[in-house]
């Protein structure tokens, strides 16, 4: 019983997507100093990574718990598995593991990751309510990992870095629209303003895949520049194919259930890119 219930309040924190949060940061460390890999650096920059977005997505579904009755039932908060007391203390031990781990690293990095821990509650608090602004504070969210890691090694952005965080940002903006459709029957009765909503699926899903396709032009910035060794474009290309795949899913059928089907593939193909680049920056 204790078992389950830590590995429910450990599931808030959404492993895979905090996972890819860390490695973010890492990838942005290894594309400015690869020899800082497997440093101590590297280390403290994905534990900031993964601590800030385990924070966002607990207080996320703390927020979210009376939606999520109605959306999504079955995680812990809404079935009462976790209390939400627990949920605030896991929450501000993330928090504060996440802003010390920043601290490590430099006070620029610190400030980062405030802004970072900012964001995420100013989504919950206001942004969640406005359309494509909240989608905008979450993709936002996606792309700063790489801008933190990025710093942490050159004090600047390099083009492969700033090509990434665009890529994350525009497909992030795709996915959280996505999302949308499958979430339209409990933000209705929390009164979001959500762009599925507001315009309906089918226009949701064409501007979704507006910004996925979006993200697909721009992949190609670090090929045309040759920033990508020619062994690693396969991955890269599949990447690509999984977004366009992700495209047709969605334009094929705006219904609850593609939409879950989609974010998932979204999903997989940002991993795949996020291997792509960690790859990439070993040689």
């Amino acid at each position: 019983m204790i078992f389950t219930n830590l590995f429910a309040l450990f599931s808030l924190t959404r492993p895979i997507n905090s996972l890819m949060i860390g490695l973010a940061v890492v990838v942005g460390i290894a594309i400015g100093s690869p020899e800082l890999l497997f440093s101590r650096l590297a280390l403290s920059g994905f534990i900031t990574g993964f601590a800030i977005s385990g924070y966002s997505m607990v207080i996320n579904d703390v927020y979210d718990i009376e939606i999520d009755k109605i959306n999504q039932p079955k995680r812990p908060l809404p079935q009462g598995i976790v209390s939400i007391r627990s949920a605030l203390i896991l929450s501000l031990i993330l928090l504060l593991l996440g802003l010390f781990s920043s601290v490590l690293i430099s006070y620029n990095n610190a400030l980062i990751a405030t802004v970072f821990a900012l964001l995420s509650w100013f989504y919950n608090l206001w942004g969640k309510k406005n359309g494509i602004i909240g989608n905008f504070i979450v993709a936002s969210s996606m792309s700063i990992p790489f801008i933190f890691g990025g710093i942490i090694t050159t004090g600047s952005l390099s083009l492969l870095v700033l090509s990434i965080s665009i890529i994350a940002f525009l497909s992030g903006v795709g996915r959280e629209i996505i999302k949308t459709i499958s979430d339209i029957e409990g933000d209705k009765v929390k009164g979001i303003r959500s762009i599925a909503i507001t315009f309906g699926p089918k226009i949701a899903a064409r501007i979704a895949s507006v910004f996925i396709f979006l993200s697909i032009i721009v992949s190609f910035v670090p090929i045309y520049y040759g920033l990508i060794e020619f062994y690693y474009l396969p991955l890269l290309l599949i990447t690509d194919l999984l977004f366009m795949y992700s495209i047709y899913q969605i334009s094929l059928e705006s219904s609850k259930k593609q939409s879950l089907k989609t974010k998932t593939t979204i999903l997989y193909a940002m991993l795949l890119g996020l291997i792509t680049f960690l790859f990439n920056s070993f040689t």
